[in-house]
């Protein structure tokens, strides 16, 4: 029977001669903008969300990469990010918080929101603006970790608010989210129940 052996060094450097959307193009030419996967793109319609790339799928995809295939993480991370159609780690992340942000933005704009929400919701664009979401992203984050919320109870439900609501930030690792004043969020107690989804997911009805 034959058998398939995946060589990892080999596919990187088959899709970086293949595709202009290497680290190099970009940094060379400002006027390059990387291929971008269709699931990134919005969905149409007045009330349509944006899906953001898959990090889940982008983080298994690295891992098997890099101890399966035994290249360095960064290269792992670079063919995982190919394979859904970005540049490089960094365009994957940054597309993620785009899309993050737009769904920050259209809620914004919402003409019934509770002071409570107008509130998270100002947290929330803080801490995109800031750049500690794209931080996040980089550190695997992912949008209910930052940005979730519980369907029944939004802002009493403290263990399934994202991180991205608490206010101020001072720092963020891969363990937590530190903020001005002393108070952590760690990531290990957000949602560790899987009870929330992100602030965009609740149904339409309900009274951010």
């Amino acid at each position: 029977m034959a058998c398939f052996i995946f060589d990892a060094r080999a596919a990187l450097s088959e899709i970086q001669d293949n595709t202009p959307a290497t680290v190099a193009t970009t940094a060379t030419n400002p006027a390059f903008k990387p291929k971008i996967s269709r699931l990134s793109q919005p969905i149409p319609g007045e009330n349509a969300t944006f899906a953001a790339p898959d990090p889940d799928a982008f983080e298994e995809r690295a891992a098997i990469i890099e101890f399966d295939g035994g290249l360095p993480r960064q290269e792992a991370e670079t063919l995982a990010a190919q394979q859904q159609g970005f540049a490089d780690a960094d365009s994957l992340h940054g597309e993620s918080v785009r899309c993050w942000a737009a769904e920050i933005e259209r809620l914004a704009k919402l003409p019934a929101v509770s002071p409570d929400g107008a509130e998270a919701l100002k947290r929330a664009r803080a801490f995109i603006a800031k750049g500690w979401a794209l931080q996040a992203a980089r550190l695997s984050w992912d949008e209910v970790e930052l940005f979730g919320v519980c369907p029944c109870a939004p802002w009493t439900r403290l263990d399934r608010k994202g991180a991205a609501f608490g206010g101020a930030v001072q720092i963020v690792t891969a363990e937590a989210v530190a903020y001005v004043g002393g108070l952590r969020r760690y990531r290990a107690q957000v949602n560790n129940d899987h009870g929330a989804v992100p602030i965009w997911a609740l149904p339409d009805d309900t009274t951010i």
